[in-house]
């Protein structure tokens, strides 16, 4: 423009160039202006998304490291012990098996289990409970139930009373369990067996026994109390039949055993022998 001005510059009325003039510069500096304010906002956006992103990625990576911070709390059984935890919930646990949680247990109660271990769950209103284990977990709601380590590898849920439902992971099957079933849970493939302990009836708060094997019996009650009841003599597999309420005490349950069936008891260190 200004070439091309002053070119033509002699052929134009002066005070109308002037103003032609003044209006040309008017015009390139404001256009000027605009690209130097457009070069100055390229590197300031640029910055700004920068660092929103380093923001962003703070806060996310402070996030993951606040859930890998979570501390927890590990218990290893060495031999058959009882566990109390902050919810005053119970767990027998066998020997070489471990429960982890986490410290604000309260807040979400979940506990990981390795191995054998008999739970007596505290009810809470609107609080879960759940046991997680190989490939699934249980939810419970204020109950009673055993897990067990069996042969190949599976899992023995057995339900005494209250309710708990059994929640495969891999196949996002659910079983609703009812007292005295038993579950058969195999991780590798993610099947599921479900069966009924015979001879014994769920009512009231009473398990009911009809014509129960003394052995098979002695065996349950070693489940329910994490006990070790032995019976020694002839006649394991004389019938009991009677009932045993949820809370009798283990020694009213082997006096009420040795008193039906006419049986002698003693105690052997951690041990009670029962015998004819």
């Amino acid at each position: 423009m200004q070439e091309q001005w002053k070119e033509n510059a002699e052929r134009v009325d002066p005070e109308i160039g002037e103003r032609i003039w003044i209006k040309i510069q008017k015009e390139y500096k404001m256009s000027a202006r605009k690209r130097y304010l457009f070069q100055i906002q390229q590197p300031l956006i640029a910055a700004c998304i920068t660092i929103a992103l380093i923001i962003g990625g703070y806060f996310f990576y402070t996030g993951v490291s606040t859930l890998e911070k979570q501390e927890f709390v590990e218990i290893l059984a060495e031999s058959d012990m009882l566990y109390v935890l902050p919810d005053s919930s119970k767990v027998w646990m066998h020997p070489e098996s471990s429960i982890r949680y986490a410290k604000n247990f309260t807040k979400d109660r979940k506990v990981w289990l390795k191995g054998s271990s008999l739970f007596e769950v505290q009810k809470y209103p609107g609080s879960k409970f759940q046991v997680c284990i190989e490939k699934a977990f249980i939810e419970v709601r204020g109950t009673k139930f055993l897990v067990e380590k069996i042969e190949n590898g599976k899992n023995e849920i057995t339900l005494f009373h209250g309710c708990i439902a059994f929640n495969a992971e891999r196949t996002g099957e659910e079983v609703i369990m009812k007292p005295l079933q038993q579950i058969v849970y195999d991780p590798f493939d993610s099947k599921i067996q479900t069966r009924n302990i015979e001879n014994i009836e769920w009512q009231h708060g009473k398990f009911k026994f009809n014509a129960m094997p003394l052995k098979q019996l002695l065996h349950i009650v070693n489940q329910i109390y994490n006990t070790h009841i032995v019976f020694e003599g002839k006649g394991e597999n004389s019938p009991f039949s009677g009932t045993i309420r949820q809370d009798e005490s283990l020694a009213d349950v082997v006096d009420k055993i040795c008193f039906i069936m006419n049986l002698h008891k003693k105690t052997d260190g951690d041990k009670i022998v029962i015998s004819n």
